[in-house]
């Protein structure tokens, strides 16, 4: 009975899991794997991209019921001459056995012979171009080239090869959808490149929503990328695998949407929260102009987060802020009254907490907290190691 692709996805104790040699750097595998998915979310369809999934990449149809599968292989030319035809089929190295490693193309190659039953595409990937000899033609400069229009001559001459390395009749090698691609991307500054494609997704409405920070987007998704193929754990089922290597479009968008709607700095809340009162058309304009005047005494108290007294008081007004805010209480209909409740509230309940506080201060904290401006998580190293319950 035939495996499920699925089945045939899932790692084998044969798989070469080893991931990726870290390095300082991202590698060209994982940018090309990151354009990939900037090209894939140009289609509306589903996908999921494979970090060392049987091959380099793998590109599936679907990240749950996949039904196809384009196995990439990645190299690099650092010599930035053109490989030819002849090198990507010549066999390679002779073993302790007598028997020699396959060519370039045999192993790729493999991958159709393994998933046979199911549509494969497989596509060889470089920064360097492609000479391609074909009998009495030549093509020098080859950026894309599907070895499916070789003449019948050239088709048998790569045929015979991948034959005889991989244990095969030549009729059982078929050429069709195997690519040869040169990548678009240099061996530097890819990010840049990345950061591009990502602007334009955005402008032509391709990603629901604008990405304000491509670079560092196109150094998020590599982030995923890498931490995908470094996973080199042993995935005995395509659930494991989904969750350990596999991107999928979900993810993808997931990633960039991070960055479409940024947090706010503590001085814009600080700001918003002031122009807010300024509107009031029953503003106290003084008032507003000492709230307005506690503006870097209020930024340098959320900033410094091992104030002890800071800390009890921001706890103390959040307190305070839940209560009222799940009150029916009028006075959260004026930002106003709403300051000067929260403000009592907190006096009244934990009067310790605020010795010799001026009413602005106060009241500009208490803004703060109430405009959501402050994480009381950070707010979590004492000023010393001495306990609350010691003081």
């Amino acid at each position: 009975m035939q495996k499920s692709l699925t089945a045939l996805l899932a790692d084998t104790v044969n798989d070469d899991n080893s991931g990726q040699i870290a390095s300082q750097g991202f590698t060209f595998q994982e940018w090309y794997a990151v354009l990939l998915i900037t090209e894939l979310l140009e289609e509306p369809a589903d996908f999921a991209l494979g970090i060392e999934v049987k091959e380099d990449i793998s590109v599936l149809d679907s990240p749950s019921t996949p039904t196809k599968v384009e196995f990439c292989q990645v190299k690099t030319n650092e010599q930035a001459v053109a490989w030819t035809l002849s090198e990507l089929h010549k066999r390679g190295k002779k073993l302790k056995d007598g028997t020699f490693q396959p060519s370039i193309l045999g192993k790729l190659y493999k991958r159709r012979r393994e998933f046979d039953g199911y549509p494969t595409k497989l596509r060889f990937v470089s920064n360097s171009s492609f000479k391609i000899k074909d009998g009495e033609s030549e093509v020098l400069n080859s950026h894309d080239y599907q070895l499916a229009s070789l003449s019948d001559a050239g088709k048998k001459i790569v045929a015979k090869a991948l034959a005889n390395q991989l244990a095969l009749t030549e009729g059982d090698i078929n050429l069709q959808d195997v690519r040869l691609h040169r990548s678009d991307l240099s061996l530097g500054q890819q990010h840049l490149f990345i950061s591009g494609k990502l602007s334009d997704l955005a402008h032509r409405q391709l990603i629901p929503f604008q990405v304000p920070q491509p670079v560092v987007a196109a150094l998020m998704l590599a982030s995923d990328v890498r931490s995908k193929g470094s996973n080199t754990s042993f995935a005995a089922t395509f659930e494991e695998l989904r969750s350990k290597r596999l991107i999928a479009r979900s993810d993808a968008i997931t990633t960039l949407s991070l960055l479409s709607n940024p947090s706010k700095s503590i001085a814009e809340i600080f700001d918003e929260g002031i122009e807010l009162l300024r509107r009031d058309p029953e503003h106290d304009y003084g008032e507003v102009e000492e709230l307005q005047d506690e503006r870097a005494a209020v930024l340098l108290a959320l900033t410094d987060r091992t104030d002890a007294l800071t800390r009890n008081q921001l706890i103390t007004l959040l307190d305070c802020y839940k209560v009222v805010k799940a009150s029916n209480s009028p006075d959260k209909k004026k930002l106003r009254s709403y300051i000067e409740r929260v403000a009592n509230d907190a006096v009244t309940s934990n009067p310790e907490a605020f010795p010799l506080i001026s009413k602005s201060l106060l009241r500009a904290l208490t803004l703060m907290v109430i405009r959501n401006g402050i994480d009381i998580n950070l707010f979590t190293t004492a000023a010393n190691s001495q306990s609350e319950a010691a003081k």
